[in-house]
């Protein structure tokens, strides 16, 4: 990999199943032409976590930002490429943006670090209100973390189970804490 990125102009599919088997983290970009629905050229956005799509989304000329899916992008660039596509790492960041739209609570690191030794439980159902402005990508994100919570299993091991970066797996996690759904035992 070059100060520049990895260079993924091969094809985006085969590119993120290569990223998968490797649970390479970072972001995917490249510059597009002509996608519908946005005018002039745009780049497109892929963050990885452990190798796992986690975000997706398109940025225009003017920095207004439009959802998108890995599945939209991989046949737009069979269909229209090749594209340049790249893999840039994000030392020190975590994997998902702040794409916040109204209505999602923000990615953030807190201040507080949590427990590795902490059992979160379940006590009431998602809000699925809540999750309607939400990318596909990061409802999946939440509903994966929430399939291992079961009252037994600790953060530490939830953060195994899953394939995301543990940054990642603290910030769902709080997400969850805020909306009340989880609990930490005593």
């Amino acid at each position: 990999m070059s100060k520049d990125g990895f260079d993924a102009s091969i094809g985006l599919t085969f590119s993120l199943e290569l990223f998968k088997r490797y649970r390479r983290n970072g972001v995917v970009q490249a510059e597009l032409a002509r996608v519908p629905g946005i005018r002039g050229h745009c780049t497109a956005f892929l963050h990885l976590a452990n190798g796992e799509v986690v975000s997706v989304y398109l940025e225009d000329q003017q920095g207004q930002r439009h959802s998108s899916d890995k599945a939209t992008l991989c046949r737009f660039d069979a269909e229209k490429g090749p594209f340049e596509w790249r893999l840039l790492s994000e030392p020190g960041k975590q994997s998902v943006p702040d794409t916040q739209t109204p209505g999602q609570p923000p990615l953030h690191p807190s201040a507080h670090p949590l427990e590795r030794s902490s059992v979160p439980g379940i006590v009431s159902a998602l809000p699925q209100d809540q999750l309607a402005t939400w990318t596909s990508q990061r409802r999946d994100a939440l509903y994966t973390i929430l399939a291992n919570i079961d009252g037994v299993n600790t953060l530490e091991e939830i953060r195994s189970l899953v394939p995301f970066a543990p940054d990642l797996v603290d910030e769902l996690i709080r997400i969850l804490l805020e909306m009340k759904v989880i609990v930490f035992s005593a």
